[in-house]
């Protein structure tokens, strides 16, 4: 098949670039300004909460128009917009998606399909388990195999934690050691995703068992931001530094810990082709609307997490 005209490729990477841009840009825009507006919106420290589920709600659009091109009959266009999914951010800025990490190509028409056709793929299974199984489609069976499932479903599971469960809480977690914490846990979070996203390209785990300890690592993280959280708003070394230091290093760590993991997650099912980017796409927008939707009510209905009120002490004796 012969390759694309050079014009049409350049044009077509610089629209999926501006693509992605443009939909981070818009949603970091809105999170970083939340430490200054949080307090004042009638929604109050559950503002967090409320947008999360908006922003999943949001990128379901292009996820059902996904899903629809790939099971109607008589596909028109070769574009696979399922990379596109890869691209949109479904998460706040504090603690992103892997987004497209070394090895993660978004798939434009025609690019590098050839390449993509000889490339083993990392979820493929060994000979030895595969010998005496034909497979009629091997790209689309890698997806079904141990190891697979495994990343789906890790991919799936931090997804959730880091678009839905955890922005739901960082007010909470944040605004009881004060403004500054809580904005300093937003730039520096969302500083972390590309920070871990170039770390990747150097140093990039493959391993199951690495990926999972990683997970166990940021999972830590995050329970002890939960933690903060479910106590506030006289949570543990309120009013002091060394809480503030806290804070803001663990949601810098948690973010780039579970970047890193995503990012290593997305490149590995690359090589599954097409087939494994729309599955990946999937696993990324229902892993954070599951974590977003479940969070939501103990937020902003049942009020679980308490918030606190400026010019009084909550936390006296």
């Amino acid at each position: 098949m012969a390759a694309p005209p050079l014009g049409r490729l350049v044009l077509t990477h610089l629209l999926v670039a501006l693509f992605g841009v443009g939909s981070w840009a818009a949603v970091n825009g809105i999170w970083v300004e939340l430490p200054v507006v949080v307090k004042d919106l009638p929604e109050g420290w559950s503002l967090p909460s409320y947008l999360s589920v908006l922003v999943a709600l949001g990128n379901l659009g292009l996820l059902m128009v996904t899903l629809w091109r790939r099971l109607a009959p008589g596909k028109g266009e070769r574009v696979p917009i399922q990379g596109l999914l890869l691209l949109l951010p479904p998460s706040p800025p504090s603690v992103p998606t892997g987004g497209p990490g070394p090895g993660l190509r978004v798939g434009t028409p025609g690019v590098e399909e050839q390449e993509e056709e000889e490339e083993e793929s990392p979820l493929q299974e060994s000979p030895s388990q595969a010998a005496g199984s034909p497979l009629p489609d091997p790209k689309a069976s890698q997806l079904f195999s141990v190891r697979g499932a495994c990343l789906l479903g890790l991919l799936a599971v931090t997804n959730a934690l880091t678009n839905g469960v955890l922005p739901a809480v960082q007010s909470f977690s944040c605004l009881p050691y004060g403004r500054l914490a809580y904005h300093l846990a937003v730039v520096l979070g969302s500083s972390a995703n590309p920070l871990a996203c170039f770390l990747a390209m150097g140093i990039l785990c493959r391993s199951l068992a690495g990926l999972c300890g990683l997970s166990l690592l940021g999972l830590l993280f995050g329970a002890y931001l939960m933690a903060l959280a479910i106590l506030s708003p006289c949570p543990p070394l309120v009013g002091t530094s060394t809480g503030v230091v806290l804070v803001v290093l663990s949601w810098v760590l948690c973010a780039g810990v579970f970047s890193y993991v995503k990012v290593a997650i997305s490149s590995m099912l690359h090589g599954g082709g097409r087939p494994a980017l729309l599955a990946a796409g999937v696993a990324i927008q229902v892993g954070s609307l599951l974590g977003a939707v479940a969070m939501f009510p103990p937020t902003s209905i049942y009020h679980v997490f308490h918030s606190g009120e400026d010019c009084v002490d909550l936390c006296g004796p």
